[in-house]
């Protein structure tokens, strides 16, 4: 006997045949709080009242696996819903961030939040993940640009996962643009990453990966095979936010460090992708809108396989 069956169902199985190995008026029957049977109602192998100690009618509902939330910054202070509008009226996301806004403005926000703030904002956050299907989320650091800011933001993601019902992971990305007290001093930035703070993340079991954006208006790709070298070294592996302005070789970087992930490519060369299908990289997020129609297709073959 199954604890439970599920009936009139639409079901995503990720099984290969189907897109998404999708099963219209589907079943699906629990035992030991774990999946025991999954088909259509018809392939059942008796009726379900025998079946099961419970029925449930699902009401033609979708059931899918738990959702996978491989890149967010859930935990930060302030807004930028002004940059939203901004956006609308032609202004680029470099420009912005050469303004003082983007990243930096979040930045300071998140400095003059207590731990305690900053948790209270992203509980609601992950409180609406969840609701959603989310099982699993990816939480970057990256707004704090100190040690002491980056600590706090990691502290408060590993807290999400032991307060809510979901997994997370943890990601390191001090090195996500230059803060102003560095302005001009890029490189020495970088060496306050891998001396000091990504250190202190890493000796405090605060991060599971380490990232790092790539790009004009951050850091170039020798910048990045430094912060990628000191995490290495600490046993860390390695993600990249990619080619998301322009083309800076991010993705083959990635691939050249063996990186779970990279993120972004808008701009990414078939060379790129080529480098990270042969690599193992994943490219985790990407727009649906990128600029070259054949290397959409390429990253998403990638993905699929």
């Amino acid at each position: 006997m199954f604890d439970a069956i599920w009936l009139n169902a639409n079901l995503v199985t990720m099984c290969r045949g189907l897109p998404w190995g999708i099963v219209h008026d589907g079943a699906l029957a629990v035992e030991n709080g774990r999946i025991a049977w999954v088909g259509g109602r018809a392939d059942l192998p008796g009726p379900a009242d025998r079946l099961a100690r419970e029925v449930h009618d699902a009401r033609g509902a979708w059931i899918t696996p738990g959702l996978v939330d491989c890149h967010t910054h859930l935990v930060y202070g302030g807004s930028r819903a002004n940059e939203f509008e901004m956006r609308l009226q032609g202004a680029t996301y470099e420009e912005i961030a050469r303004a003082g806004g983007g990243i930096v403005s979040t930045v300071k926000a998140t400095r003059g939040a207590s731990e305690e703030e900053l948790f209270s904002a992203a509980a609601k956050r992950a409180s609406q993940w969840t609701r959603e299907g989310a099982t699993v989320v990816e939480i970057k650091s990256g707004y704090g640009l100190d040690r002491e800011t980056e600590l706090k933001v990691l502290a408060v993601a590993r807290r999400l996962g032991k307060d809510f019902p979901i997994t997370v992971k943890t990601t390191f990305l001090g090195a996500h643009a230059v803060p102003q007290e560095y302005v001009g001093r890029g490189d020495q930035y970088i060496d306050f990453v891998c001396q000091e703070s990504l250190p202190a993340a890493a000796s405090q079991r605060l991060a599971d990966a380490v990232d790092a954006f790539c790009e004009r208006i951050a850091f170039s790709p020798e910048q990045v095979s430094r912060v990628f070298n000191a995490a290495k070294f600490l046993g860390l592996p390695v993600k990249l936010h990619a080619d998301q302005l322009s083309d800076l070789g991010g993705a083959a970087l990635a691939a050249r460090w063996q990186a779970l992930s990279a993120d972004h490519l808008e701009y990414t060369n078939p060379d790129g992708v080529d480098a990270m299908a042969s690599a193992g990289t994943v490219p985790s997020t990407y727009t649906s809108f990128m600029r070259d129609a054949e290397r959409a297709t390429q990253l998403t073959e990638v993905w699929q396989a």
